[in-house]
């Protein structure tokens, strides 16, 4: 990936900062693609849980608003890199730049560094 580097000097607070802080757009937009079940299982919540959250019956703690920012970034990336039945099979298959771990272990062990960077290696062509 190419780096960049920003010019911006001075940087003037948010107006409203709510939006870059609310993380129930992106579980709508997870749900809407997995559904709860499977939005519940990649977090480690239960469906209610996510069922409360969708529906605005409940908070979502710091630590889940996390997750979910983790995982939106990696679904995100993989499916710009694969197609929907590739990147699903990705995410749960051994991969040779994990270290043949399962890429869905890494992220929630690791957090999104390490499998972004994969993702990045396999879109640049490398074979590991």
């Amino acid at each position: 990936m190419a780096t960049w580097v920003s010019t911006l000097e001075h940087l003037e607070a948010a107006r409203d900062a709510k939006p870059l802080t609310d993380v129930l757009p992106l579980l709508d937009r997870m749900v809407q693609s997995y559904g709860q079940v499977t939005v519940a299982a990649l977090l480690g919540a239960d469906r209610s849980t996510i069922s409360l959250w969708v529906r605005r019956k409940r908070r979502i703690s710091n630590e889940f608003s996390a997750r979910i920012l983790d995982v939106y970034a990696v679904l995100a990336r993989v499916h710009r890199v694969y197609n929907p039945t590739v990147a699903a099979r990705w995410l749960v298959g051994h991969d040779p730049h994990l270290g043949g771990a399962r890429p869905i272990d890494v992220l929630a062990t690791g957090g999104t560094s390490m499998v972004i960077d994969a993702l990045e290696e396999i879109e640049a062509g490398a074979f590991a």
